[in-house]
């Protein structure tokens, strides 16, 4: 799966994921750090990925919007920041939870997901 990682997650998310055979990038990683939520989305669009993310207000909105234009939708996963603490074991225990996702959901539909 094909993946784009906002930046409050650590850029060793996108690693973990691409050891586990995925083609990940961080949002900091292709310049995009301080982007607006917009343009991210609109990179995730233009490249097929899916956002992992734990802005739900502002990807929900954005998702919605590009629906109502009949604009490109991708995938977003949005992430509970309570079952995903911060910590040393952060970037492997949501890579590995996104690889289990990936694997029953091998072609998620457009719009928000809760993996």
């Amino acid at each position: 799966m094909r993946w784009l990682v906002d930046e409050m997650f650590p850029p060793a998310v996108a690693r973990e994921l691409n050891d586990l055979g995925h083609d990940a990038v961080a949002v900091g990683e292709i310049g995009l750090a301080g982007a607006a939520d917009d343009v991210i989305y609109r990179v995730a669009a233009d490249q097929d990925r899916v956002i992992v993310t734990e802005n739900v207000a502002d990807f929900a909105r954005i998702v919605a919007e590009r629906v109502a234009r009949g604009q490109t939708v991708v995938p977003v996963a949005f992430v509970r920041k309570a079952n995903f603490p911060r910590g040393a074991a952060l970037s492997v225990r949501l890579a590995r939870h996104l690889d289990r996702w990936a694997g029953e959901s091998p072609e998620p539909y457009p719009g928000g997901h809760w993996p």
